[in-house]
């Protein structure tokens, strides 16, 4: 192990598991039985998009921090915790529009709640590597 675990490195991990399982689960409870979010018939690919983001995650945090795998440390001059707060942040507004609809689920619930760790493990992690927003320094004069 190359660090001792972080607080914020298990919300990444357990935030994209969860948001992998809520996909399993259902998602939309009809009259005659539950659709989950690999169906494409209700939400189109919503549903696969969270599961991959949650794979993306959790398995991007399990390689870097315990399999000792070497990614690069920016993608497109993103870091990775930018990465992962963009694409939590994503499934976060994917998961919680659909909450408002009729009959949802415990999938869509377990969705945005653990794609809300994720963008709260992520920002925890960008906040500790000091790669957030810093303001500016002050204007001089001329």
């Amino acid at each position: 192990m190359k660090e001792d675990i972080k607080p914020s490195t298990i919300m990444l991990i357990a935030g994209g598991a969860v948001m992998l399982i809520s996909t399993f689960l259902a998602w939309l409870d009809t009259g005659f039985g539950t659709i989950s979010g690999w169906s494409t018939e209700a939400y189109g690919l919503t549903g696969i998009f969270v599961a991959v983001i949650g794979i993306v995650v959790a398995g991007g945090t399990v390689a870097t921090k315990f399999a000792n795998v070497s990614l690069p440390d920016e993608i497109l001059s993103f870091t990775r915790d930018q990465i992962y707060c963009m694409l939590g942040l994503a499934a976060f507004l994917i998961t919680f529009g659909l909450q408002f609809g009729s009959s949802t689920g415990i999938g869509i619930l377990l969705g945005w709640i653990a794609s809300g760790v994720v963008v709260a493990g992520a920002i925890m992690d960008i906040q500790a590597a000091g790669t957030g927003s810093t303001p500016a320094a002050p204007p001089s004069q001329f």
